[in-house]
């Protein structure tokens, strides 16, 4: 049985209190754990770093879930990364090209993001958009190149937008149960490592 590590990197403060996040991490729990071992870590609970360490390396692949805030994560999911993401465990200096000493190669990642932003500033092609053309993907590049420069493949990801001004948590949750059983049941993404193959499976990645 392969193993998932599902991390939830919400923070609980009084504009927010991560009731999305915290109901999508445990959408991804009951979806997968009849087909998957799951190891999961709350990030603001607290965490152990040599414990996480060692999920990661029993893990084949890790699920990301939190909001997206400013354009980047959450300062608690940061601080997350800078203490669990160490020299000697997770990346090395190959003496090759830039980018090609990651130590979790073999493991795949998603994200799986919260945004107040609507989907209509996604991929808008009008020359004033906010994003400028750019996907939700794209404008996590940060996030996932940190995830490829330790060496983890990306699988297709999920985002669910407006969530403070036009919440629609129903939808969002049969789509995130229907792109989870795509992903992770229907195609076994650790056969075939061509993601670009994953990805065309996922009619809607999100």
């Amino acid at each position: 049985m392969k193993t998932l590590l599902l991390i939830l990197g919400k923070e609980t403060n009084e504009f927010a209190k991560g009731n999305y996040n915290q109901s999508l991490f445990e959408i991804a729990v009951e979806t997968l754990k009849a087909r998957y071992n799951i190891l999961t870590t709350i990030v603001e609970e607290g965490y152990d770093v040599p414990e996480e360490i060692a999920k990661f390396k029993q893990a084949d692949a890790v699920i990301f879930q939190y909001p997206v805030y400013w354009f980047m994560m959450p300062s608690t999911l940061k601080r997350y990364l800078d203490d669990v993401y160490a020299y000697g465990e997770f990346f090395a200096f190959s003496g090759g090209e830039y980018g090609s000493g990651g130590l979790m190669k073999g493991k795949k990642f998603m994200l799986s993001t919260t945004w107040n932003a609507p989907i209509e500033v996604f991929n808008n092609k009008n020359p004033n958009s906010f994003f400028e053309g750019r996907s939700a993907e794209e404008v996590l590049l940060p996030m996932r190149k940190s995830q490829e420069y330790c060496g983890l493949e990306e699988l297709p990801h999920f985002s669910c937008h407006n969530i403070i001004k036009n919440p629609q948590f129903e939808s969002d949750q049969e789509r995130y149960i229907l792109h989870l059983t795509k992903v992770f049941l229907d195609f076994n993404p650790f056969i075939n490592a061509d993601t670009q193959q994953v990805a065309s499976i996922v009619s809607n990645p999100g």
